[in-house]
């Protein structure tokens, strides 16, 4: 690729004699051949010289685990993706990632060993230079591709703006174009345009002649090709999505060491059924890393059996379960129902803070909160007991509320954030689950135990 002029695909720099374009009425051209679907990984060797190409230590949920170039080549090539990475194409400040609209969806792959040869689908720098050449793409394209950067540029891995130097991100998405089998277009706003305004980022997000191009290779994406909406970053794990097929589905992982540059880096799953055809748990494997994960469906191998690529992060601790509130308090001689809530996140570490607040009470009343490690709902007082013997009672509190007369303005507060931090109770460690509720007195209790009960609440206590 050059400042001017992007470079061609490396055929002996002739491939303009091979160039087809498939109507007059459109700008783009094409290079022959596409990517089946065992050529749709990407990886990167990181051999970048320029610290400028690796600046970038910020990390992004929406691209798990990578950082520096390998994120910003990820995006580029992401780019061309059938829909949003993600769902919202985040991670990026000048755009949203995924525009194509095609059958086509990558596999991130993560980092290679080496620059591996000309069908191991491997980004990397290349010592020297070439004139005005920035970048290149080897093809043919029909078993697999390389793409190299000059290190005699200032490679620039943004993620915003670049200064005095090449958007690696934009070059990426260029020269990925080729690898997806596009030729030059002659559309001033494309991608695929063959030249750079210098430091310019535009061409990191691909234009609707490229969304053209890249569909009339691949095929607008079909409307049953699976599609994956939400994955829970657990093991196992349980991708939500549509379109999965009942039985021996693939589901594919990004793969979480740095591979050989020959072979096949992916980390398949096969045989794997779904619910319905919209929920498919799955195993781990331990081979597996921050990336993403894709699902194919039995019906084939084109593009249209190939979900979206959604980032997944298997490493990550799942999600806790949050505050819930269970079983029925107990009306009191006010015909107040005492309610049972709470603000913040029980974590062990103390990040937060976590109160579990009792509302609806007598006013000026004695009431305590107390726990234990299981649910119940057993005939108590004259209402439930929600926690399961044994339980554990905190300290006295008064309820406060109106200063005289009998009403529901008293409330009780606890701090069980300090309580879990404290060590005290050697049960409240992470991933336990815990169910509280408040007792409090009630002279007028109709059913005689002088007692008022809220209802339950249950919670797990976050790493």
């Amino acid at each position: 690729m050059k400042i001017t002029q992007f470079a061609l695909p490396t055929v002996a720099l002739g491939i303009a004699a091979v160039l087809v374009c498939p109507k007059d009425s459109v700008a783009f051209s094409t290079i022959g051949g596409s990517l089946s679907l065992n050529q749709r990984d990407v990886r990167v060797f990181n051999n970048f010289t320029d610290t400028a190409a690796n600046n970038n230590t910020t990390a992004d949920a929406n691209w798990p685990g990578y950082t520096g170039a390998p994120m910003s080549i990820w995006k580029g090539c992401g780019e061309w993706a059938s829909e949003l990475h993600g769902g919202t194409g985040a991670g990026d400040p000048l755009q949203t990632v995924g525009s194509g609209g095609a059958n086509f969806d990558i596999t991130w792959q993560g980092l290679a060993a080496g620059v591996g040869g000309t069908n191991d689908n491997i980004h990397s720098e290349l010592s020297g230079s070439s004139g005005g050449v920035l970048a290149f793409t080897e093809t043919p394209i029909s078993d697999g591709w390389r793409i190299r950067y000059y290190s005699s540029w200032t490679w620039q891995d943004g993620p915003g703006s670049v200064s005095g130097g090449i958007d690696l991100q934009g070059v990426a998405c260029h020269e990925f174009g080729h690898a997806l089998g596009l030729g030059h277009s002659t559309d001033g706003a494309a991608t695929m345009f063959p030249s750079i305004s210098g430091t310019g980022t535009g061409q990191r997000s691909i234009a609707a002649d490229d969304i053209a191009g890249v569909q009339f290779i691949y095929g607008v994406k079909s409307g049953s090709k699976p599609r994956i909406t939400a994955v829970n970053n657990s093991n196992p794990l349980t991708i939500t999505g549509t379109g999965f097929s009942a039985t021996n589905n693939e589901v594919w992982f990004t793969n979480g060491s740095t591979s050989p540059t020959s072979g096949d880096p992916r980390v398949i799953v096969t045989g794997v059924s779904s619910t319905g055809g919209t929920s498919i748990t799955v195993n781990v494997p331990a081979t597996s890393g921050k990336g993403d994960v894709l699902v194919k469906n039995s019906a084939g191998s084109a593009g249209a059996n190939l979900s979206n690529a959604f980032p997944v992060d298997p490493t990550a601790p799942p999600a806790c379960i949050p505050p819930t509130v269970y079983c029925t308090g107990k009306v009191n001689s006010q015909f107040c129902s005492p309610a049972i809530g709470s603000t913040g996140t029980p974590t062990y570490a103390g990040t937060t803070s976590f109160n579990i607040t009792g509302t609806q009470f007598l006013n000026n009343k004695n009431g305590l909160l107390f726990y234990g490690l299981l649910p119940n709902g057993a005939s108590f007082q004259g209402g439930h007991l929600c926690v399961k013997l044994p339980v554990v009672r905190t300290s006295v509190q008064t309820s406060g509320g109106s200063p005289s007369g009998a009403d529901c303005t008293g409330t009780y507060s606890y701090d069980f954030e300090a309580l879990i931090v404290g060590g005290t109770d050697p049960n409240l460690i992470p991933g336990q689950m815990v169910y509280t509720q408040y007792w409090a007195r009630d002279p007028a209790d109709f059913t005689g135990f002088n007692t008022s009960l809220s209802e339950g609440l249950s919670f797990e206590i976050c790493p």
